[in-house]
């Protein structure tokens, strides 16, 4: 069993670098399973972004 992440600085910039990586497997395949694939992992990655920046700014980072 895999432990969580907790929404952090470290893992809210873990979050963002998986995002873009994403995004940018998305532009260069030329396979639509792939780039949609690559999208919603994406999308998932930026919910995960915006929810740490969320709790940094509660936590008054």
């Amino acid at each position: 069993m895999t432990a969580s992440l907790k929404p952090t600085l470290r893992n809210c910039e873990f979050y963002l670098a998986r995002m873009n990586a994403c995004q940018a497997e998305a532009r260069t395949t030329s396979l639509p399973n792939v780039r949609d694939r690559a999208l919603r992992a994406a999308a998932a990655w930026q919910e995960m972004y915006e929810k740490a920046r969320l709790f940094e700014k509660r936590q008054g980072r």
